[in-house]
């Protein structure tokens, strides 16, 4: 069963469960923004299911809510930077910020960001990208999470990636997608619901598929594309890992609830360094124009990166954002804990 929350309720509820630990306003605001936003697209494996872990990590000394971002290089087009142990999705949203800010005075920002904790839905910071009209790729390596049938261990991250496109007068192209068949996060929704996950995204720790999403959660995800996205996760890793990580590949990232990321990277383009902004908008549109007048069969539609969470967020945007009851008492005692406000269903 769920309840439904509206979005502002539910933001409410986040920024004032970061601000009683600790948190200040500004990074708060962020955060909720962020977590919030991924429930509103339906990624709820990366929205607020995951805050009482987040705020049992700054309790515990694990997530530094008052970063320090310190620079460890810079050059007009690149920076990188030490995120000081902070909670992710904010120092992430300041680094995205460097990298638009030196794509529109040259043409290209690149930032890293080694010693940072979770960054959440690699699609919040894409779309910031995106609506300043460039082009937008993040990039982050991960907790060992994946392997091939056999293994008795997971060798690398699912190593998420984002990558974004604006459209004129439409909704952005935004590909946001971790490299395991599903994120760990889908699971650790279907443990909580009680529910079976499908086959063929998960193997038990002896290597052997399953069902259970206990048995899953345990054991070892399985890569798109069998071992050509195991091959991916691992090129993946040794760019944000080893390159802009400073050597965190996946097998030396910690795998906790709110676990490290061993490095991320953004990216900001300008679209003019190809061609006019005239130009690239003319054979977009030309583009999804004739990909969705392709031929399919009857009840089957071509549909393009973003699409689907565009839908669910029109959906939830009016109806609220549905919680699942567990998750919503286990919201009520974290009130009962942290001091604050109850979070409320709309009625």
């Amino acid at each position: 069963m769920t309840v439904r929350v509206s979005h502002n309720e539910l933001s409410r509820f986040v920024k004032e469960a970061f601000m009683a630990v600790g948190t200040p306003e500004e990074y708060a605001n962020i955060v909720a923004d962020h977590l919030v936003l991924a429930n509103l697209r339906g990624v709820d494996s990366h929205g607020v299911i995951r805050l009482p872990n987040y705020i049992r990590g700054i309790m515990e000394g694990y997530i530094n809510p008052k970063p320090q971002i310190k620079i460890i290089k810079d050059s007009p087009w690149l920076t990188l930077l030490d995120g000081d142990r902070g909670i992710g999705h904010a120092v992430a949203a300041k680094a995205t910020e460097i990298a638009i800010n030196k794509a529109k005075n040259l043409g290209l920002g690149v930032i890293g960001i080694r010693n940072i904790r979770h960054i959440g839905m690699l699609a919040y910071y894409v779309l910031k990208i995106v609506n300043n009209n460039m082009l937008g790729f993040v990039a982050v390596n991960a907790s060992p999470a994946i392997g091939l049938p056999g293994f008795k261990k997971p060798i690398t991250g699912n190593n998420p990636l984002a990558m974004g496109f604006p459209v004129k007068n439409g909704e952005p192209i935004v590909l946001d997608m971790a490299l395991s068949v599903v994120a760990r996060g889908k699971i650790m929704v279907a443990l909580k619901r009680g529910e079976r996950i499908p086959e063929g995204w998960a193997l038990s720790k002896d290597g052997k598929p399953t069902t259970d999403p206990k048995e899953a959660y345990e054991g070892i995800l399985l890569p798109i594309g069998g071992y050509k996205g195991l091959g991916l996760a691992i090129v993946m890793d040794m760019l944000c890992g080893i390159l802009v990580g400073g050597g965190k590949y996946s097998l030396k990232v910690q795998r906790v609830w709110w676990f490290d990321q061993g490095g991320v990277l953004i990216v900001a383009l300008k679209l003019d360094n190809f061609m006019t902004y005239e130009e690239y908008f003319s054979i977009v549109n030309e583009y999804i124009k004739t990909l969705k007048s392709m031929p399919t069969s009857e009840g089957t539609e071509v549909v393009l990166p973003g699409e689907p969470e565009l839908r669910i967020f029109n959906e939830r945007i009016q109806k609220g954002i549905p919680i699942d009851d567990e998750v919503f008492k286990e919201f009520k005692l974290l009130a009962e804990k942290l001091g604050i406000r109850p979070l409320t269903a709309l009625t």
